[in-house]
Formats: structure tokens, sequence, C-alpha cells
């Protein structure tokens, strides 16, 4: 099922990209100390430091790989492309655009619980924000199995699809 091969090729991306970003975050806290980790004292500060040393790597990592070979390692993995609706190469806006909504809920996590301060600062405060991007994850795996497999939510602004080689 072709659903079922996309959840498993984005869970491929995700495993390299969290073995490459943890490592290389590990790698700065020991050279520094844990002196950067520990100078991080504001939402805002580290919601940049997540922003540049995490989500750009990965938002690059998608629409670099998707917009020039169509495919992410996962995708080739599983033997899946990337296309346009007409079978055509995804043009950079269309990788640009499809990366955006397809990581709308991970940085929307990233808001949730940095900002404006880190939920642990407020342990005691619950912050109910956090089911909006988790809502958005089932509705994007619900709309996923609902075209079997074809397009996701996040195919649809770009006209884009993904397709067995």
């Amino acid at each position: 099922m072709l659903a079922i091969r996309r959840l498993i090729a984005y869970g491929i991306d995700f495993i390299i990209l969290a073995m490459i970003l943890v490592g290389v975050q590990l790698i700065i806290n020991v050279i520094t100390g844990g002196g950067l980790s520990r100078s991080l004292q504001s939402g805002w500060a580290i919601e940049l430091w997540v922003l540049l040393t995490m989500s750009a790597p990965v938002w690059v990592y998608f629409i670099y790989l998707e917009y020039r070979k169509q495919q992410t390692i996962g995708k080739k993995v599983m033997k899946l492309r990337l296309e346009t609706i007409e079978g055509h190469p995804v043009k950079l806006g269309q990788a640009f655009s499809r990366t955006l909504v397809k990581l709308l809920p991970w940085e929307l996590t990233h808001i949730f619980i940095l900002l404006p301060e880190p939920w642990w600062f407020h342990p005691e405060k619950p912050n109910y924000l956090i089911y909006i991007p988790n809502a958005f994850i089932l509705l994007y795996a619900a709309f996923l199995f609902w075209t079997k497999g074809t397009r996701g939510l996040h195919d649809l602004i770009p006209g884009t699809r993904v397709v067995s080689q």
C-alpha cells in the first residue's frame, strides 16, 4: 500500500535526520562543556537555536532532495518518486511549498513548547495548544490514506503527488 510506504519513507528520513542533527547537538555540547545549552535561557533563544540547528537543516534536506532528485533518501529506499500532477519534475517553489505544509505541525510544536517561555519553566501551567499540531498530524495521515497514498495534504498546494518507481 502506497500510504504505508510513504510513511515508512518519512520514518527513514526522520531517523537519518535525527541521528545526524542530534549527533551534531551532542558534539557541540561536548565541545562547549555544556556551556552553550546552559546559556540558552529564554524561549526565544532556544527557538532560534532549534530553528538554526534543527529546522533549517531539515527544510534544506527535503527541499533540496525533492527538487533536485525528486526523492529523499527514504523515498529512494522505498522506491518512491515525487512529481507534479502532470508527471513532470517538481520546481523549486513546489518543493518549498510542499515542505512548508509538511513541516507545519513540527514547527508549530516548537513554537507552542518554547514560546514565549519553554514549558519546563512553568510545568504547572497546561499548554493545550500542543493539541493543534497533533490534530494536524492526524488529519495529514487520514488524508493520505483517503487518497490511497498518492497525495498528502502537503501535495495539494504545490500540485504534486508521490508515485512508485
